[in-house]
């Protein structure tokens, strides 16, 4: 159910999901973002994957190397971006296999240190890679965003199976930088 403009979107502007919209009465097909009949309406995962790229839209791109075992299963980006007067240093991966991979997280030339307060992880999976929303589960597959406390220019990393985590690192300023995984 992942979205496969995951690495293209950190440097598009604007985009545009289609299909957007379907009734729940004439859907042939699973990959609509919005699902609605006559009196009520859910987001699919896909939706929760665009409305997440949507909040960091015109961000600077970083290099990223992935040096993993997974490497095969793993896709990642890492951009800066700004959310009101704050900046983020947002490193996204997905794990698009069947097996929980470890990884040290590590972020070199920020000119700034990490502010664990400020900093998050969010995370969108099921424990079914095939798991839809519906009307009576409008919620069952959407991201779950908590504290990051463990945040640093290096930390550990855990990527559940059919996963995408998203790992929100709040910087005071930022410079060129290279992610490592």
């Amino acid at each position: 159910w992942f979205c496969v403009i995951l690495l293209c979107s950190d440097i598009v502007h604007m985009a545009s999901y289609a299909p957007l919209f379907v009734n729940d009465n004439d859907r042939k097909w699973t990959p609509d973002a919005i699902v609605f009949n006559s009196w009520q309406q859910y987001g699919t995962p896909s939706y929760w994957m665009q409305t997440f790229f949507g909040e960091s839209s015109g961000a600077v791109i970083h290099p990223v190397r992935l040096n993993s075992s997974y490497s095969g299963s793993l896709a990642a980006s890492a951009i800066t971006w700004r959310d009101n007067e704050d900046i983020f240093l947002r490193i996204k991966i997905v794990n698009f296999g069947p097996n929980t991979v470890n990884l040290t997280l590590s972020a070199t030339g920020l000119e700034a240190g990490v502010d664990t307060s400020r900093s998050a992880v969010t995370v969108l999976t099921s424990n079914y890679s095939l798991d839809e929303n519906s009307f009576d589960d409008p919620l069952k597959v959407k991201p779950v965003k908590s504290g990051l406390a463990s945040a640093a220019e290096e930390m550990q990393a855990m990527l559940v199976p059919y996963s995408f985590t998203s790992y929100d690192l709040a910087l005071d300023e930022y410079g060129e930088l290279v992610a490592d995984m």
